[in-house]
């Protein structure tokens, strides 16, 4: 079996919760949090942060098995298929959700292309990366994202400097408002999940299994905030407020001249569609991974899983009118599925594998 190193399961960790859904987050925490938005989402990030820790411990005890069989080894076989097929639905509408965000993206670049044709050759490629596998998933990983995060790190390096400040408060207005809108941001983490599924594909060295997630999740945590920062000091709370896709508004502002690519829309558009496509690849395998082992089928069985699931995830983006019903989507579905897929199922299936475990040891003895 193919063996991941340590930074292609970084790649791919980081890929699977940083599509670009996250750039419309801060409109959220500003018209939720006002002037706490950024404390709102520090918040989020200590919960999703908790979520990691959680998650690594779960591959310190189950490193030979998948997310798929975790459930079975601790709820019974019922139950463990019954847990992991409710993964399935939600996982689903969050692709279509953050599929749809990147097509607004691309229409907003791309004015004469329609969005379902966008995502219909996005959904081509992304169906091939996923059929040959993690392991061509894990390299193109590798090389995606490192590259996204230099543009979009040196991107708002310019922007910083090219931006009037606007102000951030230093300190939070109202601590219980900024609780409160903490706990409706953690769908920015929603595919945390994906590490677990990773647990038979690397080696479990020292405490890697435990301190790979966080790290993934602390990076993205600083990436996010220093994000939010900066858009705030380009547009300010009202812009964000206002704005769909503020993110995408403040990368606008620069432009990249002398270069083989002059206007920086065009870097844009090929960074976050590789991006994309390795973030649907990504869960198309995992997903397809995931049904296969609950149905004990064989490996040249997730070709099918693959290729349906993609035509749903299509379906399901192409039901979402507008960013009204994509904002309802994400504040009323999603929110409290990421609370039970994030943090009560993993923290509920670590206890009872803890007190299941004591309980045999102690009928043995």
């Amino acid at each position: 079996m193919y063996k991941l190193s340590m930074f292609q399961v970084v790649t791919v960790t980081c890929t699977s919760f940083l599509p670009l859904l996250f750039w419309i987050f801060p409109r959220y925490a500003a018209n939720s949090a006002g002037v706490d938005g950024q404390w709102a989402l520090l918040g989020t990030c200590l919960i999703a942060l908790f979520s990691a820790w959680v998650h690594g411990l779960l591959n310190t005890r189950f490193h030979k098995w998948s997310g798929a069989d975790m459930p079975k080894l601790v709820y019974g076989n019922f139950i463990g298929k019954t847990v992991t097929m409710l993964f399935v639905p939600g996982y689903l509408l969050f692709i279509a959700v953050s599929l749809y965000s990147f097509s607004i993206t691309l229409k907003a670049l791309l004015p004469n292309t329609p969005r379902l044709a966008t995502i219909a050759s996005l959904t081509l490629v992304s169906i091939m990366g996923a059929m040959y596998g993690i392991e061509a998933i894990s390299r193109v990983a590798s090389i995606i994202f490192p590259v996204t995060i230099l543009v979009l790190g040196a991107s708002f390096i310019f922007v910083l400097f090219r931006g009037s400040w606007t102000g951030v408060f230093l300190h939070p207005v109202s601590i219980s408002r900024s609780i409160s809108v903490a706990s409706q941001l953690l769908p920015m983490f929603f595919g945390l999940n994906q590490y677990i599924m990773l647990s038979p594909y690397y080696d479990h060295r020292n405490r890697n299994a435990v301190w790979l997630p966080i790290f993934c999740v602390g990076f993205s945590s600083a990436l996010i905030l220093s994000v939010y920062v900066i858009t705030i000091r380009v547009v300010g709370y009202e812009g964000l407020r206002v704005l769909a896709h503020p993110i995408d508004f403040v990368l606008q502002l620069v432009q990249l001249h002398g270069l083989i690519i002059q206007r920086f829309g065009v870097v844009l558009v090929f960074i976050s569609t590789m991006f994309e496509a390795v973030f649907f690849a990504n869960h198309l395998w995992a997903l397809s991974e995931a049904s296969r082992r609950l149905l004990q089928l064989k490996k040249t069985s997730e070709r099918w899983f693959i290729f349906t699931y993609a035509v749903i995830t299509v379906i399901m983006f192409q039901v979402i009118p507008n960013q009204q019903i994509g904002d309802w989507i994400v504040l009323h579905i999603l929110v409290p599925l990421s609370w039970f897929y994030l943090v009560i199922e993993p923290s509920m299936k670590l206890f009872l594998s803890y007190v299941r475990s004591n309980r045999l040891k102690s009928g043995a003895n």
